[in-house]
């Protein structure tokens, strides 16, 4: 356990520090959970759980830098302590939306204090004294996101792991069933959310025969995108042609005239 919660610990510095992972800063939950299952030896479980979460933030967007959940804590740390306790993707739901939340407090002072080590090596560039900022752009950064994220997910892992299988095996089998509900609920309020920012009342309709598949007809989530695909080609084609009737059209006015 000491050594996965190392791994854990080690990927989630990587995935909050710009410093150490400009190649996985921040990960959507579905890609870091992944890395996640692949780091604890259970990559399916990962990725159902990452899945799962991933629907649930899919309609977050980012404005000014400023988000309602951190992306290490929710996608690196949240399916990391669900997969070593055992908790099913509808626990592991409740767990990502508690553990982001309380992540971003962590998002915030790392902000905070990531702008002071900016000043502090104007200073020295002021000076000319060139050789002394790599200490305030590289190596202070790490360290603060070691601290900030690489701590927290390694006691998270190793303890609270352990712990939180027992709270959770030892709770109501009604709180349990609530648990689920919420976490069973919260896709569809990020899908919900998603849906708020790209609606455009000209594709209501197909909108409406996706859920008709899905909800009906017990189409999988392969053929629903293969669906989807299908019905933007068709519209893309129907567009197409009729741009070109217009051109007709009005070239036809033109030679009239």
């Amino acid at each position: 356990m000491v050594v996965k919660a190392l791994l854990i610990a080690i990927f989630a510095a990587l995935n909050a520090s710009t410093e150490l992972g400009m190649w996985v800063i921040q990960m959507q939950p579905l890609v870091s959970g992944a890395i996640v299952g692949l780091l604890l030896g259970d990559l399916k479980t990962a990725v159902i759980i990452s899945g799962t979460i991933q629907l649930m933030y899919m309609g977050q967007i980012q404005v000014g830098g400023i988000t309602a959940y951190d992306f290490t804590f929710a996608g690196v740390i949240a399916p990391a302590v669900a997969i070593v306790s055992h908790q099913t993707p509808e626990m592991a739901m409740t767990l990502a939306l508690a553990i982001g939340t309380v992540g971003l407090i962590s998002n915030n002072i790392y902000m905070t204090v990531y702008a002071s080590f900016v000043h502090m090596a104007d200073k020295y560039a002021e000076k000319g004294e060139t050789k002394h900022l790599w200490i305030y752009a590289w190596l202070l950064p790490v360290l603060e996101s070691v601290i900030l994220y690489g701590v927290p997910a390694f006691l998270a892992v190793y303890f609270g792991a352990q712990y939180l299988e027992d709270i959770m095996n030892g709770l109501p089998q009604w709180l349990n069933n609530g648990l689920s509900a919420v976490g069973t609920l919260l896709p569809a309020l990020g899908i919900a959310m998603m849906f708020k920012v790209v609606y455009n009342k000209k594709f209501i309709a197909f909108a409406i025969l996706g859920y008709i598949f899905a909800a009906y007809f017990g189409l999988n989530m392969i053929g629903t995108a293969l669906f989807a695909v299908a019905c933007a080609l068709l519209y893309w084609e129907v567009q197409k042609l009729s741009s070109s009737k217009t051109q007709e059209v009005l070239a036809n006015d033109d030679d009239d005239d």
